[in-house]
């Protein structure tokens, strides 16, 4: 599966992995619900990305993506990707594919799902470009309910 990952700002690509964005509050406005922030593993640079792995958890609900950007000016390129996650030793999913990567910063949205309060979600992101043997953003979350 081919696809483009678009540059986009950060409130964008919440709001496209389907997280739960609250703007800056009008004067009368009611309180809004904000999923907890991101825990996100080391950075790791690839060629001319730097890449890390982040897992989003509200209750028992975990969200994992990777995070690209393009640390130099010039044109996009086309990577592999591969976003997974376990729980306990057991395969939350894995989302993979081909997708060209533009400049700026690109999102790739992962598995998620509800998991035992408790517990705890490995997750990793990396690209691989011809072959090379990819570095790999990985971190471990616990899951606080």
């Amino acid at each position: 599966m081919n696809r483009t990952i678009p540059a986009l700002s950060t409130v964008a690509a919440l709001a496209v992995l389907g997280m739960t964005v609250a703007a800056a509050p009008a004067a009368a406005a009611a309180p809004a619900t904000v999923a907890s922030a991101p825990t996100c593993g080391p950075s790791v640079r690839m060629i001319n990305r730097l890449n890390t792995v982040c897992v989003t958890v509200d209750g028992p609900s975990v969200r994992v993506y990777g995070v690209s950007t393009q640390l130099a000016p010039g044109s996009g390129r086309s990577f592999i990707y591969k976003v997974s996650a376990t729980v306990g030793g057991e395969s939350l999913g894995t989302e993979s594919g081909s997708a060209y990567f533009g400049s700026g910063t690109a999102y790739v949205g992962g598995p998620s799902g509800v998991v035992p309060c408790g517990s705890t979600v490995r997750a990793s992101f990396s690209l691989t470009d011809f072959g090379t043997p990819p570095p790999t953003s990985v971190v471990d979350v616990a899951v606080t309910c």
